[in-house]
């Protein structure tokens, strides 16, 4: 059974902190048993590693022990991850853009796991913008096997905030737009990714992007989407169902497919 509104925390830390300078990349490995990997990428910007400090400094002690990417924090977060998560491997890393750490997850049942599609924001952040609630969507997978040998992955990926009209539908909030132009500063940099790889050839996907072996489900680069006006004004435009799918599938620096369930024909590696 697929938990797809459990409570879970958030699979990027590092928003805790700073509502968007981060760069994170998590890729899901699957086997043809249901079994698999996280291997989780994540980098706090230079400029959001300096507010960090600072506000540890001003916090004090306490403060200061707080490291949202520190290697008691990679651990603790297995168990949020879903029933059956450990932490195989984590190590800090350090690139010209910042810090940060990559860390491996595995987990025995892909069903079981719980995974946001997007970090927390800090209160004040969120407050200002809904598309940054704590509350984000939260993505569900399940497994089933067929007579061939094959293994099909489906995977519920909810409308990220971003695009949900202010009735759920599933259209394009302008005001979220507006939101997130304002806080444009603030987000400088963000870059998020989601994605799988089964272990295995891929037979077949619903999905509007696929790379060789991966499935990206979702990518969001708020740099390059926001700088477009041509866009602002197409999701402004933007009525029907599929006026929102044209509008996003040529999205700048922005690879969402809007399907209740994206489901992956594999056949499994031996």
């Amino acid at each position: 059974m697929v938990h797809r509104h459990a409570p879970v925390a958030a699979l990027l830390l590092c928003g805790v902190v700073c509502g968007g300078c981060f760069q994170s990349t998590t890729v899901l490995v699957v086997k043809g048993d249901g079994s698999g990997t996280i291997q989780q990428r994540t980098i706090v910007l230079t400029a959001a590693l300096a507010q960090m400090r600072q506000l540890a400094a001003r916090g004090g002690r306490s403060a200061a022990t707080i490291d949202p990417l520190s290697e008691d924090q990679a651990r603790a977060l297995a168990a949020s991850l879903g029933q059956g998560v450990t932490l195989v491997s984590t190590n800090p890393i350090k690139t010209p853009e910042g810090e940060g750490r990559e860390s491996t997850y595995a987990f025995t049942d892909v069903s079981q796991l719980r995974v946001s599609e997007q970090p927390p924001a800090p209160p004040d952040i969120a407050a200002r913008s809904p598309a940054l609630s704590p509350d984000a969507p939260k993505v569900s997978f399940s497994l089933a096997r067929q007579e061939n040998g094959n293994a099909v992955l489906h995977i519920n990926v909810p409308v990220p905030s971003l695009f949900a009209s202010p009735d759920g539908s599933g259209g394009i909030n302008p005001t979220v737009i507006d939101q997130l132009q304002a806080l444009r500063v603030v987000l400088a940099g963000a870059h998020l990714v989601l994605a799988t790889e089964p272990a295995g050839a891929i037979v077949r996907t619903n999905s509007l992007w696929r790379e060789s072996g991966r499935i990206t489900l979702l990518e969001i680069d708020l740099d390059k989407l926001l700088a477009d006006p041509a866009f602002v004004a197409r999701v402004r435009a933007a009525k029907s169902a599929d006026e929102v799918k044209a509008v996003l599938k040529d999205a700048p620096g922005l690879k969402v497919t809007l399907e209740p369930d994206i489901a992956i024909e594999f056949t499994p590696a031996r």
